[in-house]
């Protein structure tokens, strides 16, 4: 790449940029809160797929993201997204949480809850600020991993020391709900 961008006449660098500017970003990963859901296995590059048979179960308390289109997904191909399927209502009990930290009132006064509202560090759109990072629109198994990770002590360093007291007090039900609602949002 370096070569060819070093080779390259300006006009040719601003059409490039004027091509790329001009793309809009498709959504890589789709939301479904649902009772149930597809049955899979585990198939090539240990990537999760449905079964043909249209068989369904429920989902329990559990996350199943799966490939929009599973061939696609099978070769690598880049244009396929994904759905997961989160259970019904986690969303809004994640963002309860999310915005609020479980903070709420009680006889006129506020009681503190298990975390803090993710905002704070993250920023009002959790798009990231500074050295913290964005998580609108990961993956939620991705951020269920990390929160656990981080509960657990299987991450370790400075930074990472600040997200400890903030998630001590999560459930595993709690990481499963932040982690549906932070992936609906709009990265």
């Amino acid at each position: 790449m370096i070569a060819l961008a070093k080779a390259a006449t300006e006009e040719e660098m601003r059409t490039a940029a004027d091509y790329y500017a001009s793309l809009k970003p498709k959504p890589w990963l789709r939301i479904v809160e649902t009772d149930t859901v597809p049955t899979t296995f585990v198939g090539p590059g240990n990537m999760r797929f449905a079964t043909t048979d249209g068989k369904k179960e429920p989902i329990g308390q559990r996350i199943i993201e799966l490939p929009e289109d599973a061939e696609k997904a099978e070769l690598r191909d880049g244009h396929s997204g994904f759905v997961a399927w989160v259970p019904t209502g986690s969303i809004a009990k994640g963002e309860e949480l999310a915005t609020t930290g479980g903070d709420h009132v009680v006889n006129g006064k506020i009681v503190k809850g298990k975390t803090v509202a993710c905002g704070i560090c993250h920023g009002p759109q959790l798009k990231g600020l500074g050295n913290v990072p964005a998580l609108a629109g990961r993956s939620p198994i991705y951020l269920v991993r990390q929160l656990y990770d981080f509960k657990h002590g299987a991450r370790t360093g400075k930074e990472i020391a600040l997200m400890v007291p903030v998630v001590v007090g999560l459930t595993q039900d709690d990481m499963l709900n932040l982690a549906a609602y932070i992936s609906s949002r709009t990265p």
